[in-house]
């Protein structure tokens, strides 16, 4: 077995007290040690770290791995968030990870705000893209029901709505699958017009209620049926890139809101 093999990275709670251990029990341990990330903000009870070890020998992994047992959260070789360059770009993934259904669930809050959401630059694209979505899509079905009542603003609403979603569906070109984001803006589009007979009419279609079922299926969907190779970008690198049209006023307003 090859060497490169043999290099492993963990994710290590009270990580200085995991290293101590791992000296105490290997005698050898500065041949093994290859790096140790440490977190700078000290604001968190339990600090986290990642730990980069080369071992000789599939015995070697073992015996670390009962010695750190208690230290160990779990091994991140293969996943290239807690690799040094996105580390030292975004810190800890357990820092900015969300879980799509636990941010829908705030979107779906009686009193929801145009925006409540702390975007960070290593969070995933695609995720934030989601969300966004969703958001844009709660305010889509409350401008509808504007409109059935009549409100004379709800045609304009509809139209904003419509524009802000088809925008961040041309960001995310890159990261959707281009037939599935063809036909949602095809659907939005006519949501653009502000003729209120016909926005009326098109909300008792059968069309508008297969687009509500496929932007639903899209943005609740998580095998990853509809993701393309780089979905999982982090959202700095995607807000760097050119984009065309309403993608680059969507990039452009979102760089200005990462902290």
């Amino acid at each position: 077995m090859k060497k490169s093999l043999l290099k492993k990275r963990y994710l290590l709670q009270n990580p200085k007290e995991a290293v101590r251990t791992f000296a105490t029990a290997f005698t050898s341990y500065e041949k093994l040690f290859l790096g140790l990330y440490l977190e700078n903000d000290i604001s968190y009870s339990t600090p986290l770290g990642v730990l980069r070890l080369r071992f000789e020998n599939l015995e070697e992994i073992g015996l670390f791995e009962r010695v750190c047992a208690a230290y160990i959260c779990k091994e991140v070789s293969e996943d290239k968030r807690y690799k040094n360059r996105f580390l030292s770009l975004f810190g800890l993934p357990e820092r900015y990870d969300f879980s799509l259904e636990e941010v829908f669930k705030r979107c779906d809050a009686p009193k929801m705000h145009s925006f409540e959401f702390a975007l960070r630059g290593g969070m995933s694209s695609q995720k934030v893209l989601k969300v966004l979505l969703y958001q844009q899509m709660k305010f889509l079905e409350n401008a509808i029901l504007e409109l059935l009542e009549d409100e004379a603003k709800a045609p304009k609403r509809l139209s904003l709505c419509a524009r802000r979603s088809i925008a961040l569906l041309e960001l995310g070109s890159s990261l959707f699958d281009a037939s599935l984001c063809g036909s949602l803006i095809e659907k939005l589009s006519l949501f653009t017009c502000k003729e209120r007979i016909f926005l009326l009419r098109f909300v008792h279609t059968e069309a508008y209620k297969t687009f509500k079922m496929d932007m639903d299926f899209f943005l609740r969907e998580q095998s990853g049926f509809y993701l393309l190779e780089k979905s999982e970008m982090p959202l700095l690198f995607l807000l760097k890139r050119k984009h065309k049209k309403g993608g680059a006023l969507v990039a452009k307003r979102l760089r200005k809101a990462l902290i």
